[in-house]
């Protein structure tokens, strides 16, 4: 048992060792700086700067103008490179250069606007996703711009931040970042302290419907912990917001699960195979968390939102309601023979849930428990900005770890407080078979009604009643531990059939079945905030601009436990509802995956729900004032007043 211990902690502690031995990547656009000027004849010139350490891809070297053609250009001979990445390939070290001819650029005819692409990696390192930058012709043509004048480059005449602000790491063939003009603001990380930045898709001497400005002038989490004592300092301090998390209403649905897994043998656990069985489950989760960060650095999305389809859904609820029938004795889950020897030779006692453990953990991570706090979404969002895959991919298996210690207390110590072999044990099998269908329908309330989910609710308690047995007959002899089990079970039933009225009733909180009757008179208004849904940036912008008054921009969905919480404990508060009237309410609904929604996101920072914006009615959000994750009354209160008075 010892060796599996050090073992295990080895396995979960050995990447850490290696990401912190690396050298920190650089943003993209330090790594490689970019220039464009004209040539006295009128042909094109592009130049990379490329930092010590890095190279840039002969063969990514791509422009095209907005309507989709290309621009032949010529480039010299790099060097060969067997790259890990894509093979044998042609890279550039220290500068890259590459050029378009006068009758070239004079086919073109009047396009106001080129778009420029290309890759790099760093050396023995991470690998950039492809970058794009857009060049206003025109305006680059009035400049006359030269290398010479790289700053002035830069700042008139290529836009480093995207339409979503990804800087450094815009997606692959993103053609929505265009070129600032007329002095925009285009100040990168490099450029000292963060600043709001326009957010425009189309150049701004042109836009019809100008976009939002976003405040990133606090959200740089990773960067400001890297700043202050490097990497080491960055795992740290997720691992400790990952403790401080873990009593959040993200991770509070993992108890059950962990305990149903501690059950399942049907024997008494010793406190060291308790602990084994929680820190695999831990160790799995956490690694879950590492591979969000891996998901963010390829494609600069949450894995977590893209696992939030009804199909994966109806998957992990099927999971457990096989858990829950392999706990009411239906038939029994074991591993291949081949493989349960193998472990009972290697690890005597052990009963085969090792692996299941692991499978829970993982799942439970990425689709049991999605919502987004700040600490993970400032992960998410720097990673996707640099493509750092080693540092913010353990930064976040930290914060997985952090949040599973709590976890593993619980394996350790509640193993040795469930109940000796026996009937009891028997009955605890069973109780957790009831808590599998509770977690297989708390998953299906994402996809399904709230009036059908609340049903479903009624059925299971008024069912655990009478395994509780609230129907038995009771004789004179019944000690008390029947008795209690009766009451129980008749207070199950109890509050079962109140659900069953009120989901006939049209209600939707099981936490207030009734709530429909008790308002359903005439003058009884309703209570719960109205927000109004928008689809698109086009849709967002025109509100927020129509509006005589700030707009709370609320993104959410059907799967988000967190949201729930919010909508009821601080939407539900009186004097929220007071101050909600003072602002228009739009809401982002996430539930569905839509490409429109996803664009939305981008623009607005926003790695998922829940998180609140409060943006003016220039489309300005109020700096300061962005709420993500769990929030209070009394938070909410005080970003919205701050709202109010910006």
């Amino acid at each position: 048992m010892r060796s599996m211990t050090i073992f295990f902690s080895l396995w979960l502690f050995l990447p850490l060792a290696s990401a912190l031995a690396q050298t920190t990547p650089l943003p993209a656009d330090s790594a490689f700086a970019f220039f464009a000027s004209k040539t006295p004849s009128g042909g094109l010139e592009l130049r990379w700067e490329i930092a010590d350490g890095y190279y840039l891809y002969r063969d990514r070297i791509a422009a095209q103008t907005v309507d989709g053609r290309d621009l032949p250009m010529t480039t010299p001979a790099g060097e060969p490179k067997d790259d890990p990445y894509f093979g044998r390939m042609e890279v550039y070290h220290r500068s890259a250069e590459a050029s378009a001819e006068p009758a070239v650029l004079a086919d073109l005819g009047d396009a106001p606007a080129l778009t420029v692409s290309y890759q790099g990696c760093q050396d023995d390192g991470i690998c950039y996703r492809p970058q794009t930058k857009t060049l206003d012709l025109a305006a680059l043509s009035a400049q006359g711009t030269t290398p010479g004048k790289a700053e002035d480059a830069l700042n008139r005449l290529v836009q480093g931040d995207s339409v979503w602000k990804r800087s450094s790491v815009p997606a692959a063939g993103d053609a929505a970042s265009v070129a600032a003009v007329d002095g925009a603001d285009t100040s990168g990380p490099q450029a000292g302290t963060p600043a709001a930045k326009t957010i425009s898709n189309l150049p701004q001497a042109t836009a019809a419907t100008p976009g939002f400005t976003i405040d990133r002038s606090d959200r740089g989490l990773v960067a400001d912990l890297l700043a202050d004592g490097g990497a080491a300092w960055v795992v740290a301090m997720f691992f400790v917001l990952g403790l401080g998390l873990a009593f959040t209403p993200c991770v509070l649905p993992m108890y059950p699960i962990l305990a149903g897994q501690l059950s399942r043998g049907g024997e008494r656990l010793s406190a060291g195979r308790g602990f084994v069985v929680s820190a695999i489950y831990v160790g799995a989760m956490a690694a879950a968390f590492g591979l969000l960060g891996v998901a963010a650095a390829w494609s600069g999305q949450n894995l977590q939102i893209a696992l939030q389809s009804k199909a994966a859904i109806l998957f992990v609820s099927a999971i457990f309601v096989v858990l829950a029938l392999s706990m009411f004795g239906l038939f029994e889950l074991r591993l291949p023979a081949v493989w349960t020897n193998a472990i009972a030779r290697k690890a005597p006692g052990s009963r085969g849930s090792l692996s299941s453990s692991a499978a829970l953990g993982f799942t439970s991570a990425l689709i049991v428990g999605p919502c987004v706090t700040a600490p993970l979404a400032g992960g998410l969002l720097y990673i996707a900005q640099t493509g750092d895959v080693g540092l913010g991919a353990i930064a976040l298996t930290a914060l997985g770890l952090g949040q599973g210690i709590p976890l593993i207390i619980f394996g350790t110590i509640g193993s040795k407080a469930l109940p000796k072999a026996g009937r009891w044990m028997v009955l605890v099998t069973r109780a957790f078979g009831f808590a599998f269908l509770g977690m297989a329908i708390w998953m299906m309330s994402r996809i399904l009604p709230p009036t059908a989910t609340l049903g479903l609710w009624s059925a299971l308690l008024l069912g655990a009643g009478v395994f509780l047995g609230a129907l038995d007959v009771l004789g004179s002899e019944a000690g008390v531990p029947r008795r209690l089990a009766k009451a129980g079970g008749l207070a199950a039933m109890l509050y079962g059939a109140i659900l069953a009225v009120g989901a006939a009733a049209g209600a939707d909180d099981p936490l207030r079945p009734l709530a429909s009757l008790a308002t359903a008179g005439p003058a009884a208004p309703s209570q719960k905030p109205v927000f109004r849904k928008v689809r698109d940036s086009a849709d967002m912008a025109a509100l927020v601009r129509a509006a005589d008054r700030p707009s709370l921009v609320y993104t959410t969905a059907e799967w988000c436990v967190t949201c729930k919480v919010i909508e009821r404990n601080v939407f539900g508060d009186p004097t929220v509802q007071a101050e909600l009237a003072g602002f228009q309410l739009l809401e982002l609904d996430l539930t569905e995956d839509d490409p429109a929604r996803t664009e939305l996101m981008r623009e607005l920072d926003v790695v998922g729900p829940p998180t609140m914006l409060f943006v003016d009615n220039q489309a300005r959000e109020v700096p300061g004032s962005r709420l993500i994750g769990d929030i209070t009354a009394s938070g909410f209160l005080a970003a919205a007043r701050l709202a109010e008075g910006s």
